[in-house]
């Protein structure tokens, strides 16, 4: 009877209903007990299900960390674009908080995200990937989120290969699909002063190699009246 109860308890855990305000409340890779996100290290990404292998789970926290990066515009008007910005992933079996709605309470998260509202930090894009359907929220003070459409279409492109339960390449095509489109996006508010002027960083270069072939000709040119003047005299 014992080992019977016991068996049903784990069936209860495997299958349990995460809280992002009461218990069970969802953890969170940013603080002291990371480890339950199943990462080796405080990070952007929890997993407290097992969804993804650990050789998984590695390959999308580095492309989780690499998102920032590759989102970053140095020739934005908006000083928080040009730091990149930033991605958070949460998995779990279930819908957390039991939610049926498209969007998740992820970007919200205190425990995962920073207070401060006056920093770059407090900028996020989140995903919430579930057995069978993506959710997802955004929190950018300067700039709208791309529109709920655009989700919707990167959920449909996805979702149906759940039902394979490859969560990892899953997840993986919805990451980098989702940073092309806000690079998209925040290339629309480049400086063009920028641009102008690196334009005329490039045109003072292509006449300073313009001035050099045309030194070289003349230089050419006068080497072979050399020759000539030498040929003639001999």
């Amino acid at each position: 009877m014992f080992k019977v109860l016991i068996i049903f308890c784990l069936i209860i855990k495997a299958h349990s209903v995460w809280y992002w305000t009461k218990d069970p409340i969802y953890p969170s890779p940013r603080g002291a007990d990371y480890w339950i996100c199943k990462v080796t290290k405080p990070t952007w990404v929890c997993d407290p299900d097992g969804m993804l292998t650990d050789l998984q789970r590695e390959e999308i926290v580095d492309l989780v960390e690499d998102f920032k990066e590759k989102t970053k515009n140095p020739n934005s008007m908006f000083p928080c674009a040009r730091e990149g910005l930033r991605l958070i992933v949460a998995l779990a079996n279930t819908a957390i908080a039991l939610g049926d709605l498209p969007s998740t309470n992820l970007c919200n998260n205190g425990g995962w995200t920073s207070s401060n509202t006056t920093k770059c930090e407090s900028d996020v894009v989140g995903i919430e990937l579930n057995k069978y359907r993506f959710h997802y929220c955004h929190q950018i003070r300067w700039l709208e989120g791309i529109n709920r459409e655009d989700y919707e279409k990167l959920n449909r492109a996805e979702v149906a290969k759940l039902n394979n339960k490859n969560y990892f390449d899953v997840l993986k095509n919805y990451i980098i699909n989702l940073q092309e489109l806000y690079v998209q996006r925040f290339s629309i508010f480049d400086n063009l002063d920028v641009y102008n002027k690196n334009d005329l960083k490039l045109t003072e270069i292509q006449q300073s190699l313009n001035q050099q072939n045309k030194t070289l000709v003349e230089t050419k040119k006068t080497l072979e009246e050399v020759k000539q003047l030498l040929v003639s005299q001999g």
